[in-house]
C-alpha cells in the first residue's frame, strides 16, 4: 500500500510524497530557517534570575520551567534537521532517477538509430 504524505497511515517508507522535487528543496529550506532561532535558545541566564523574586520557590519552578522549554527546542531542532536530511534525499533521490532515466531513453535511442542505419544499408541496393 502506497500513503500519501499527510493521510497519517501507510508506511512513510514507501510513501508517495505526492509532490516534486522543487518542494522537497524548499520545505528542507524552510525548516532550516525556523531551526536557526531554536539552536540559539539559551534560558540558563533567565532561569538562574528566578532569586531575584524573592520567592524561595520562585527560583526552581523558573528553572525547571526553562530547563523544559530548552531541552523542547532541542526536541525540535533534532526533529527538523532529520526531517531536512529526509527531504533533501527525497530530493536527490529524484534528480538520480530522472538522470538514470534520460541516460536510459538516449541510449535506447541512440541504440534504434545504429540499428536502423544498419538495416537501411543492408537494404539499399548497389549501382
Amino acid at each position: 500500500m502506497v500513503a500519501v504524505l499527510g493521510e497519517g497511515h501507510g508506511d512513510l517508507g514507501s510513501a508517495d510524497l505526492g509532490v516534486g522535487p522543487e518542494v522537497l528543496k524548499k520545505g528542507a529550506s524552510d525548516i532550516l530557517d525556523c531551526r536557526t532561532p531554536m539552536e540559539r535558545v539559551d534560558l540558563k541566564d533567565p532561569a538562574g534570575q528566578g532569586f531575584s523574586f524573592g520567592d524561595d520557590s520562585a527560583a526552581p519552578a523558573l528553572v525547571t520551567f526553562c530547563a523544559t522549554w530548552q531541552l523542547g527546542a532541542q526536541f525540535l531542532a533534532d526533529g527538523g534537521a532529520t526531517l531536512t536530511g529526509g527531504l533533501n534525499k527525497a530530493n536527490n533521490n529524484y534528480a538520480e532517477t530522472n538522470e538514470a532515466i534520460r541516460d536510459a531513453a538516449n541510449s535506447v535511442k541512440l541504440d534504434l538509430s545504429l540499428d536502423g542505419e544498419s538495416a537501411l544499408r543492408r537494404t539499399q541496393v548497389a549501382p
